[in-house]
């Protein structure tokens, strides 16, 4: 797969893993993204001074927070520099995006990207959905009149469907890439199955079924492409199983669910009937370490995209496929 070739041999001089031997290894570190340089790209010294001369100079990775893989591209907004990265690590380049047109990001939460190469954002602040492309062309917008504060973005590529949550209304809504119109909308405030308070992050899996994290509700809903709960499972705490501020969910190719929690700094591993297969990470500054993640991604080939927050870095992990 396309991310073998940028990951491989980084892999190979590691030897961080989850669960630690004698156990088989589930899940190994591959490295952290924290600057330009990470990506590949060098810049000379007369090159660096002319962009601090002429403000030219890039702007740096703060708070990272939604993240999107697609192909050889990681897409991932960044809170605290209120803007959108792209990093091609093909072509070994950079691109920050700030503003979609006239529009400058105030609150950039999450990002995906369609298969015609457009880009959506959600501006918790603005109240909408930005549609945009790499230049930082203004394509549009998404269900303004309907959002308050969007934040969590999937898309459903079999179903031309964009999955937007909001956060203040408790719901997810459900919106045609093709009219702009709204489908359905799935929930509302509340506390009983297929209700949500405060859902924050999404996901999509292969048979188009809908991860959602249920954060103030402290669980994790799954719910059918038609809409219907199909099952749903975790509860308030801060031991391990347990969740105290579920933000970030992926899924992988063997269909284990990935759900980081912002309050324990750890991400961890269930399968869909809910049970516990593994924790990776605890608060920390090291490799593999976290200071309250936020989003997680998933690539086909099963690198794990993990935004660390407050560690201003992003942390790729990979699945070593096995079943439980």
């Amino acid at each position: 797969m396309i991310l073998m070739l940028f990951f491989t041999f980084r892999a190979e001089a590691q030897d961080l893993v989850w669960p630690p031997p004698p156990d088989k290894p589930k899940i190994k570190w591959v490295r952290s993204i924290e600057k330009l340089e990470d990506v590949g790209v060098k810049k000379g010294f007369f090159s660096k001074l002319a962009d601090l001369l002429f403000g030219k100079e890039k702007k740096r990775m703060i708070k990272p927070f939604g993240t999107f893989i697609k192909r050889e591209k990681l897409y991932f907004t960044d809170t605290g520099s209120k803007s959108i990265f792209i990093f091609d690590f093909r072509k070994k380049k950079v691109k920050v995006i700030d503003r979609v047109g006239d529009y400058q990001f105030s609150s950039p939460i999450d990002v995906a990207v369609d298969e015609g190469g457009k880009i959506y954002v959600s501006d918790s602040v603005l109240g909408t959905v930005f549609v945009t492309n790499e230049d930082g062309d203004f394509l549009g917008k998404i269900a303004s009149n309907l959002l308050i504060r969007p934040t969590g973005l999937a898309l459903d590529s079999k179903r031309k469907r964009l999955y937007v949550a909001d956060t203040l209304k408790g719901s997810i809504y459900v919106i045609s890439l093709k009219s702009k119109k709204l489908i359905m909308r799935i929930g509302k405030m509340g506390s009983d199955p297929g209700q949500f308070n405060r859902p924050t992050f999404l996901t999509v899996d292969k048979e188009g079924n809908i991860y959602v994290s249920d954060s103030m509700n402290a669980r994790i809903q799954i719910f059918s492409p038609e809409g219907k709960l199909i099952t749903m499972f975790g509860k308030r705490g801060t031991t391990i199983g347990s969740f105290a501020n579920p933000r970030g969910i992926a899924v992988d190719s063997d269909g284990n669910i990935y759900v980081t929690d912002t309050l324990l700094s750890a991400i961890q591993i269930f399968n869909r009937k809910g049970q516990l297969l593994l924790v990776v990470g605890y608060y920390g500054t090291d490799r593999g370490e976290f200071a309250f993640p936020a989003d997680i991604s998933i690539s086909p080939d099963d690198y794990i995209f993990v935004s660390d927050s407050y560690n201003m870095r992003i942390q790729v992990l990979r699945y070593l496929k096995g079943g439980e």
